[in-house]
């Protein structure tokens, strides 16, 4: 058994941390082992391709975008348009819904 005594960190955003734990799970590994092997380019197989790691990145990214819209067209500073603030509304609704199945 190869005794490991040295500690590497790396610092990742909270989609990637749970892309990885998700990946690491469904390869029946812990998250170190995971990403040990994928560093030293051992086999590992995964859910999501890189693609469609890259289109959740972005999902997250307008979802934060359009909440954020959705703030300040509900503040005082903005004459409310309130087909706007419900269309805004549904899309939030469905990007959170997106995020909320590949989060799980």
């Amino acid at each position: 058994m190869i005794t490991r005594t040295k500690y590497i960190s790396f610092r990742v955003s909270n989609i990637e941390k749970k892309a990885i734990a998700m990946a690491a799970k469904e390869c029946n590994l812990s998250t170190s082992e995971f990403a040990r092997r994928a560093s030293l380019n051992m086999k590992v197989t995964l859910r999501f391709s890189p693609e469609e790691l890259q289109v959740y990145n972005d999902l997250h990214a307008y979802h934060r975008n359009f909440k954020s819209l959705s703030n300040l067209i509900k503040s005082k500073h903005f004459h409310k348009n309130d087909m706007i603030l419900y269309e805004l509304e549904v899309l939030i609704n469905l990007m959170k819904s997106h995020l909320g199945k590949f989060e799980q």
